[in-house]
């Protein structure tokens, strides 16, 4: 019995670690995977207001806002300064502070290069807690490296919306040529939102 029981142990970590793992962009796939790219305004978070189209209808009224692909706990007013890529209105709501339980998009008060994708009508975080790098003064929290995303530091703003800048471009010229311009694996059919790795997966 005891061997059984280790067993079912030994299964269901193994079905947790190969279906819970989440996955990280590096530099370019966060730029080229990302469908709106902007300089914005985060205000105080709140708990998020039950929104989106996918919530259930019998579910209580403090439930969470729901997109395609996941849930929400917190929103934020944002208000956009410079948009380098997509279209996005001067202001909207964001919502963060995902269900999964290995990464998730926090949300806090301040000025952020940030990395966005639509979760159904709801505006989200492209990539976890990489989604919104903090500004402080002329500098912004950035990749070291392509690869190399923990840990970051805080480098020149202009120089980082320089190589924003020249990987969109990058990746334009390589998509009209008909190469792919980033590994989209990680996309979802419900929506931008990456999603957990799953078994199988060649990450």
């Amino acid at each position: 019995m005891k061997t059984l029981v280790s067993m079912l142990v030994v299964l269901l970590a193994s079905s947790w670690s190969a279906y819970g793992k989440a996955y990280f962009f590096t530099r370019s796939e966060l730029i080229g995977n990302s469908s709106a790219i902007a300089i914005v305004v985060v205000g105080e978070p709140e708990p998020a207001k039950p929104v989106g189209e996918n919530r259930d209808p019998f579910a209580a009224e403090d439930e969470v806002a729901s997109g395609e692909v996941g849930t929400y706990s917190e929103q934020a007013n944002v208000r956009v300064e410079k948009v380098l890529k997509g279209d996005l209105p001067d202001e909207f709501v964001l919502y963060g502070h995902e269900s999964f339980i290995c990464a998730h998009c926090p949300l806090t008060k301040g000025r952020f290069l940030a990395f966005l994708s639509k979760d159904g009508e709801l505006w989200v975080g492209a990539n976890w807690q990489l989604s919104l790098r903090p500004i402080k003064k002329d500098q912004v929290e950035w990749y070291v490296s392509e690869e190399q995303g923990y840990p970051m530091k805080f480098q020149k703003l202009e120089e980082v919306l320089g190589q924003v800048s020249a990987t969109l471009k990058r990746q334009s010229e390589q998509g009209s040529a008909g190469q792919p311009a980033t590994r989209s694996e990680s996309g979802s059919e419900g929506g931008d939102k990456p999603q957990p790795e799953s078994e199988g997966r060649s990450r």
